[in-house]
């Protein structure tokens, strides 16, 4: 079995720079991962996304996470796109992360340098491509504004959610 995950998911994905969100610290919201659970109220949510957001670096792929490996799969490369310049391909099976392999036992590794992600930043990736490993260097970009609204717009419907469940229980 095959989930989709796209670019503004965490977990390892977060430490991939993908313009992946990692939920703010702070009314408690369902927002982000199905069992994250956004502790700040709508407002100063939204605000909080905004600032973070315009200081990420993104790259622009699409991907899956197959649940059985781990592998995580590029389904699609942003056209125009730092991923696209750098020679990602649909079909590449990211390995590692400026030398780090995604693994479990690397998540901790991974995040922290997830936080030096900003733009302008160069990245090296492994990827599995036809059976053999290819190293790509990408120069992260900007998050595109119609990124961050997506990512901000999605967050904001789990804060929705949450507010009428409340109301109507």
């Amino acid at each position: 079995m095959t989930t989709r995950r796209r670019t503004h998911r965490p977990l390892l994905a977060a430490a991939l720079a993908l313009a992946a969100f990692r939920p703010p610290l702070g009314a408690p919201a369902i927002a982000g991962p199905a069992a994250y659970k956004c502790p700040l109220d709508t407002h100063t949510c939204l605000n909080q996304m905004a600032s973070e957001l315009k200081t990420r670096g993104w790259m622009g792929i699409v991907y899956d996470v197959n649940e059985e490996t781990g592998a995580m799969k590029v389904t699609s490369v942003v056209p125009g796109s730092p991923a696209e310049a750098a020679g990602f391909l649909k079909g590449d099976i990211l390995v590692a992360l400026d030398g780090v392999r995604f693994t479990a036992e690397n998540e901790a590794k991974l995040k922290e340098a997830r936080k030096t992600f900003v733009p302008g930043r160069q990245v090296d990736y492994t990827v599995r491509r036809v059976g053999r490993e290819v190293h790509l260097t990408v120069t992260l970009a900007a998050l595109p504004p119609d990124v961050m609204a997506q990512m901000i717009g999605m967050h904001m419907i789990e804060h929705a959610k949450r507010l009428s469940r409340r109301r109507y229980s």
